[in-house]
């Protein structure tokens, strides 16, 4: 399983526990269906890293 399409199922099972969206997800899997994976890597990334500072954030974590 490539980088990308892992971190696709990551942001998709954080969405679906947090009930919300994702601006990019759908800009990821597009550059990966037409095989530009290194695109939908950095796009992915960005997005993981979102969702990650949103969720510390959230936690009160620094």
């Amino acid at each position: 399983m490539s980088l990308a399409v892992t971190n696709l199922q990551k942001i998709d099972d954080y969405l679906a526990a947090v009930g919300s969206s994702s601006e990019g997800l759908d800009k990821a899997k597009e550059a990966l269906a037409r095989g530009d994976e290194k695109e939908a890597i950095a796009i992915t990334a960005k997005v993981l890293e979102r969702l990650e500072k949103a969720q510390r954030s959230s936690s009160g974590a620094a």
